[in-house]
């Protein structure tokens, strides 16, 4: 296994930004939020598939979704694969495994597991969601759920570290309610905010130390 990826996994088992990393794109509701209400909170997983970038020597590619448009909460937005979890799931991995496969068709069994990030609470949607991260040497064909998924896409480690990704833009979140200031990644054209973003935070602090960026 790569070098990075060895580094970026035995980081993710010993020393988490945790919070930290969230407070950064936190809508003021969130902190605001009393914590003691997470805890009757859904449960649910995402899967975070990273992967050699074919165009650029060490670098990596990490998979993101973006959602169909739908009569709910995060209609459109991107995302990692993943949902709640079903009664049949024998763990949040499981989960964050089964979705994969029913969103992208990645297989089951596909990606080493190389930990889990820190949990982020979503009081809109009412979830506590857990963030795995697998590696791939080489992704699998993949092929979209067309009732779930609008489009996938890839964004690259580099990318992510790049500071000048990092934004605030407004947000429109139904035909009544508009928020300003929104802290967002801006990455190839897409707006990346909310829960996405927090564990995308953590994944950059991370990823800077060990790319020295």
């Amino acid at each position: 296994m790569n070098t990075k990826i060895l580094k970026l996994q035995e980081k993710i088992n010993n020393s988490l930004p945790g919070m930290d990393a969230h407070i950064a794109f936190y809508p003021m509701r969130f902190i605001k939020q009393n914590k003691e209400d997470y805890l009757n909170f859904r449960k649910s997983a995402v899967a975070i598939h990273i992967y050699p970038n074919d165009e650029f020597l060490d670098d990596f590619s990490i998979l993101l979704i973006e959602r169909a448009e739908y009569e709910g909460t995060h209609s459109k937005q991107i995302a990692f694969p993943g949902g709640k979890v079903d009664s049949e799931d024998e763990s949040l991995e499981h989960t964050a495994r089964r979705e994969s496969f029913e969103e992208v068709e990645i297989p089951f069994d596909a990606g080493t597991l190389l930990g889990s990030l820190t949990e982020v609470n979503i009081p809109v949607s009412k979830f506590n969601v857990m963030p795995f991260l697998f590696f791939h040497e080489k992704l699998p064909p993949l092929k979209k759920n067309e009732r779930e998924v609008n489009e996938i896409l890839t964004i690259s480690i580099k990318e992510l570290i790049d500071e000048r990704n990092k934004t605030t833009t407004s947000i429109k979140v139904s035909n009544e309610l508009t928020m300003p200031n929104v802290p967002c990644f801006i990455i190839q054209e897409k707006v990346i905010w909310g829960a996405t973003a927090l564990i995308l935070n953590e994944l950059k602090i991370i990823s800077k130390e060990i790319w020295n960026l």
